[in-house]
């Protein structure tokens, strides 16, 4: 009891954060763990960041990495802004919700719209940033700047940080908190995970978006992949919302079973060590989302526990009752 006392002191309302109304340079710099020389000249240095791209799906993406001084400020105010109470619809960076928690929401309640905002990070500004410290943190206007200029690179918020995320949703929880106010008065659910924006409701239509994209386009953001379900199951935030039910997608079943095939036909003891670490973690987070994965979880760890203890088994993969994997998912029930 008293543990769960202790975890729940770390999260607080937002005028209780060390940071609100913060009105001395010197004492962001003393929160930060630093000197405000040292935060100064890293608010300016034009190399504080690695640029790189990486490959995702086919597509090249551009990763803005702070480099290690700056990144352990960035660390540290994440955790301060961290422990401000979240609002009821957000779920991405909070402690105790994930994507699982957000498609969660959205079970049970009929008709579903998602869409996400384009390019949030790059297209959240330096302004933006600055205004958000200034509006939801009441910090002065040097502290908010100083701020604004640590959160964000070549005038942007940057999309490889730590910060990235809470830099960009206080930018703009204005037009969160008031979509949030007026869908929930037309009895339609919102919730938002980083850009992910999903709507559900019985009641709920395609016009419905309409405000939100508004919004959203007089501060210089674009709604795009829009996508409404009315009646088929939906796809929301990597998981599957059908009816009262959330399930894990098919291509996660897939890959399971592939990581076992993999492992079952690997010779090499460490190779199917670190393949048994993957799986593990892939087996759990399938029981997180799905009740039929909830229920195998135990047969499939022996399962893994025996490869990884056996020489190779190449030609002769079995699951967890004994038979053939073949080509089959790991969910065998969901799959002919």
């Amino acid at each position: 009891m008293k543990e769960k006392c202790l975890k729940k002191k770390k999260i607080y309302p937002i005028k209780q954060s060390r940071l609100y109304r913060l009105r001395s340079r010197k004492k962001l710099a003393d929160l930060l763990g630093t000197s405000l020389q040292e935060l100064t000249a890293l608010s300016q240095e034009a190399e504080a960041y690695r640029v790189f791209a990486i490959r995702e799906n086919g597509k090249s993406r551009v990763i803005e990495e702070p480099k290690p001084a700056l990144k352990a400020i960035h660390a540290r105010l994440l955790s301060l802004l961290s422990r401000i109470e979240p609002p009821p619809y957000l779920h991405s960076g909070v402690k105790g919700r994930s994507y699982v928690s957000n498609a969660s929401e959205h079970t049970g309640r009929g008709r579903i719209l998602k869409t996400d905002i384009s390019k949030f990070f790059p297209s959240t500004t330096h302004r933006q940033v600055f205004t958000g410290f200034l509006r939801e943190l009441c910090c002065s206007g040097d502290v908010a700047k100083l701020l604004a200029d640590l959160c964000t690179f070549e005038g942007h918020v940057p999309t490889g940080s730590p910060i990235s995320m809470p830099a960009a949703f206080f930018a703009h929880k204005h037009i969160f908190d008031a979509m949030y106010v007026q869908m929930s008065r037309r009895n339609i659910k919102l919730t938002v995970y980083v850009d992910d924006i999903t709507l559900s409701g019985h009641e709920l239509i395609r016009l419905n978006l309409c405000p939100i994209k508004k919004s959203f386009s007089h501060i210089g953001l674009r709604i795009h992949k829009t996508r409404f379900f009315s009646t088929r199951p939906a796809s929301v935030t990597g998981t599957i919302v059908w009816g009262p039910n959330l399930l894990l997608p098919n291509r996660r079943h897939q890959r399971i079973g592939d990581g076992l095939r993999r492992m079952a036909d690997e010779p090499d003891e460490k190779e199917r060590l670190r393949l048994s670490s993957i799986l593990v973690g892939q087996i759990h987070e399938a029981a997180n989302i799905e009740k039929k994965c909830r229920d195998r979880t135990g047969s499939y760890i022996r399962l893994v526990e025996r490869l990884l203890r056996l020489p190779s088994l190449k030609g002769q993969t079995t699951n967890a009752n004994g038979g053939s994997i073949g080509r089959h998912r790991f969910d065998e029930g969901r799959m002919k």
